[in-house]
């Protein structure tokens, strides 16, 4: 069995240095989108390092964050979330050993959601594919081939374009759920 792990960060802003305040991921059937794992932690972090309108965005509330946990605990609960969905088979150039690791995908996560996430494992194995399914991308070209201007690339237009709901975005899992309804859409 072939599985896509589609994820999302949420952070305290959009430059680098802001700090991840949550992770998200869901897994799913190559192929079929059939929901096989569901995955969603808080990032505990300083509130002071984080643009104020980027947390009203995000729903920051200091309650249901409370008991969040570091970035190295979240990384290491990620880690072991998505062990079973690792169907990308790689070589070890050290030990030419094959291992796998997951395929990931994500809305405008090659530029934003990818290196935050890889910056979570600094230092440690990165159990993931560095080649990034990118649902932007795809609604880039699908609106292409259709002679579509949207008005603008964020999730939650393109979702409405296609009647999917968008209650709740800018939550990591909500944002998740969209770009896989997204994804499947443009199939």
């Amino acid at each position: 069995m072939s599985y896509t792990v589609y994820f999302d960060l949420e952070t305290g802003g959009i430059e680098f240095a802001r700090p991840v305040i949550q992770l998200a991921a869901i897994a799913v059937e190559d192929g079929t989108f059939a929901e096989a794992g569901t995955f969603e932690r808080k990032v505990k972090f300083d509130v002071t390092l984080a643009d104020p309108e980027a947390l009203a965005i995000n729903h920051f509330d200091a309650e249901q964050w409370k008991d969040a946990n570091t970035a190295l605990a979240v990384s290491t609960m990620f880690s072991t979330f998505i062990r079973p969905f690792s169907s990308v088979e790689l070589i070890s150039k050290r030990t030419g050993a094959p291992y796998n690791v997951a395929k990931l995908a994500g809305y405008n996560a090659v530029t934003f959601d990818g290196p935050r996430l890889k910056n979570m494992f600094a230092g440690a194995f990165f159990p993931c594919s560095y080649q990034i399914r990118d649902v932007i991308q795809r609604a880039f070209w699908w609106f292409d081939e259709h002679g579509i201007v949207p008005e603008d690339f964020k999730l939650t237009t393109l979702c409405r374009y296609f009647s999917i709901p968008t209650d709740g975005a800018h939550d990591a899992l909500t944002d998740v759920r969209l770009t896989i309804a997204l994804a499947r859409a443009m199939r």
